[in-house]
C-alpha cells in the first residue's frame, strides 16, 4: 500500500511539473505577425491588435521600444505610425502610451483595400531627431459589406424613477 502511494504521488508531481513547463513554453513568445525593426537607437517591434486589418475599420497597433544598446524600454517617447497606398492616400498618427513599459498604442483608419506601404518613426523625446523604419507592406482587407452587421443599438441609460413629468413652463407667453 505504501508503495503504491508513493508511486501516485510521484505520477501526480511529474504531471504537475509537465503541466507547469508547457504553460510556461508559450511566455515570451512574439505576438503573432509581430515585426522587429531596428534604427540607429531603438529596436521596435510593432503588431496589429485588430485581426483581420479591413477598410473602414479602426485597426489598433501595440509598438513596444527598448534601446538599441541597453535594452531598456523607451518611457515617454514620441511617435507616429503612418501608411500610403498605391493611389498616394496617406493615414498617419501618433503614439499614446499604454501601462506597459515601453509599449505605445496607436490606430489607422484605411480607407481602401490592398497593400499598403508602412513605417514608423520614434524619439525619445522633443530634443532628439525622428528615427524611422524600415518600410513593410501590410494587405488591409475590404470592409464588411454595408447591412451585414446591423444590430439595433440598446440603451445603457438606466431610468430614473425619482424624477417626476415635467411641470408645464409657465414663464412662456401664451400663443394667440
Amino acid at each position: 500500500m505504501m508503495h503504491s502511494r508513493a508511486r501516485w504521488l510521484g505520477v501526480a508531481v511529474v504531471a504537475v511539473a509537465a503541466g507547469a513547463f508547457s504553460a510556461g513554453c508559450d511566455a515570451g513568445r512574439r505576438p503573432i505577425r509581430e515585426l522587429r525593426f531596428r534604427t540607429d537607437s531603438f529596436v521596435i517591434r510593432v503588431s496589429p491588435e485588430t485581426m483581420p486589418t479591413r477598410a473602414l475599420e479602426p485597426v489598433y497597433w501595440r509598438v513596444v521600444v527598448h534601446d538599441r544598446d541597453s535594452g531598456a524600454p523607451i518611457q515617454g517617447g514620441q511617435g507616429r505610425i503612418f501608411a500610403t497606398n498605391k493611389d498616394m492616400k496617406t493615414v498617419s498618427n501618433g503614439f499614446s502610451e499604454t501601462g506597459e513599459l515601453g509599449t505605445y498604442r496607436s490606430n489607422l483608419m484605411f480607407v481602401t483595400a490592398g497593400m499598403w506601404a508602412m513605417a514608423i518613426q520614434f524619439r525619445r523625446d522633443s530634443t532628439q531627431e525622428l528615427q524611422k523604419t524600415q518600410d513593410w507592406t501590410q494587405d488591409i482587407l475590404s470592409a464588411d459589406e454595408p447591412g451585414i452587421n446591423i444590430r439595433t443599438p440598446i440603451s445603457t441609460r438606466v431610468k430614473d424613477s425619482a424624477t417626476s413629468p415635467a411641470a408645464p413652463d409657465t414663464s412662456r407667453k401664451k400663443t394667440p
